[in-house]
């Protein structure tokens, strides 16, 4: 009976695999669609194109739209938008990391660690957020680049897909939110890569010829940032959109609608001063805690792929990982949400590896050869899993409230007090 089901196990893993990420998302599904989980996200999805053409938008108007067809509530349209991209996010995720699922450690580290995948379930507040459309095109565009480089996808094909997909999602993430002009890098390396396939050493030459033109195709993607630098949205106009949004729900919060007015160089020196200021203890204990969560989680991919995946996989150029980086470290100035930045930055560099072909990988691979040191590796490891959570902004919570505390309030929240519901998250009319 137990070999039956270990090799039902093995053969279906990834499917198994899919259904048990969807299943811990179930709960914040259910939530998002009867209660307004976060306030400031929901209200920054609304900006809308009523008064004209303004940056952040696209999202706004594409769920009023919705609305107008179908008369559905505006909130559940934004819920059902999200729940759409996470299980988008979490199929795509899931076939990327076959190719690593016979080493069960490391497929299962990478699958719930709770800077990635579940960053949402360690936090609320980094739930609804707008990358997460941003992060799909990402997931997406290291799929295909993974399928070329396994040679189950020819360069016509790709290049096809790449000028109907992936330059227009750009540029459609970019109307959605600004922060996708910083990963711009991320896919340009990308796409480097799959050009430069044969060449173990990048020179001007390779990468500017007439074959590599089709790079270009990046310059267009920074059109709609400097449309917004050259026509800035005054107050008068953001006033009368918070006005049409506040018929629509008129408990939106205004802030976030009145923040894509804010002047680029104020933003910097609010947040900045804000995130290196001491915290009510007097102490600089947030910026020790986010620092240690980003070398934490850089230095584990790191280790994973140059250490022990280091023989199943053929990396190009390893410098180029930090091109496609560096621009997502401006961010921790621009604003003060720096588990989301970390969050970002995580994704970034292991999808920088993941597109890559893995060898096939015949045995389960061990991390170390003392047995005894293997266990202890693996308890710290999935310790790390279940305790340590990413804050998503501003010092609101520890790095020690994980995965555990958000199951125990969830069973709380349904079980043992169900009226604190009501004043958790604001219920959905």
């Amino acid at each position: 009976m137990f070999h039956i089901l270990k090799n039902y196990i093995d053969r279906n893993f990834n499917l198994l695999s899919f259904i048990a990420v969807v299943f811990c998302f179930v709960p914040l599904f259910y939530f998002s669609t009867n209660y307004v989980l976060n306030g400031w996200a929901y209200s920054d999805a609304l900006i809308n194109y009523s008064e004209g053409f303004i940056r952040r938008g696209l999202l706004g108007e594409i769920i009023f739209s919705i609305h107008k067809v179908t008369n559905l509530d505006i909130q559940k349209i934004h819920a059902y938008i999200f729940i759409v991209f996470t299980i988008i996010n979490i199929f795509l995720y899931v076939l990327i990391l076959k190719n690593i699922s016979n080493i069960r450690f490391v497929y299962i580290f990478l699958l719930f660690n709770p800077l990635l995948l579940f960053f949402p379930l360690n936090d609320t507040g980094g739930y609804l957020r707008k990358e997460i459309i941003i992060l799909t095109l990402m997931i997406f565009h290291c799929y295909l680049c993974n399928k070329y480089h396994s040679d189950k996808l020819s360069l016509s094909k790709y290049f096809l897909i790449f000028k109907t997909l992936i330059i227009p999602g750009i540029i459609i993430n970019t109307l959605i939110h600004d922060i996708q002009l910083f990963l711009i890098p991320f896919h340009f390396i990308l796409t480097l890569n799959v050009i430069n396939k044969d060449f173990k050493i990048l020179s001007y030459k390779n990468t500017f010829n007439k074959k590599n033109i089709i790079l270009l195709f990046y310059i267009f993607t920074t059109i709609p940032f400097f449309i917004f630098i050259l026509y800035p949205v005054s107050p008068e106009k953001i006033n009368l959109i918070i006005k049409n949004v506040l018929l629509a729900d008129p408990q939106v919060f205004s802030a976030p609608i009145k923040h894509v007015s804010n002047p680029f160089l104020g933003a910097v020196k609010n947040n900045t001063t804000f995130m290196f200021s001491k915290d009510e203890l007097g102490t600089y204990n947030h910026l020790f805690e986010y620092s240690f969560l980003l070398v934490f989680s850089v230095g584990t991919i790191y280790l994973i792929f140059n250490k022990i995946l280091n023989k199943h996989i053929l990396i190009f150029n390893h410098s180029l990982v930090y091109l496609s980086i560096i621009p997502l470290f401006l961010l921790f100035l621009i604003g003060r949400d720096w588990g989301r930045w970390i969050h970002l930055i995580s994704w970034a560099y292991l999808l920088f590896y993941l597109q890559f072909n893995f060898s096939k990988i015949e045995k389960k691979y061990q991390l170390i050869k003392n047995k005894f040191l293997n266990i202890i590796l693996v308890l710290i490891c999935f310790s790390f899993l279940i305790v340590i959570s990413l804050p998503h902004c501003c010092k609101q919570q520890t790095i020690f409230e994980g995965f555990y505390k958000n199951i125990l309030l969830s069973y709380n929240l349904l079980i043992n007090n169900s009226k604190h519901i009501n004043d958790t998250f604001r219920e959905i009319n």
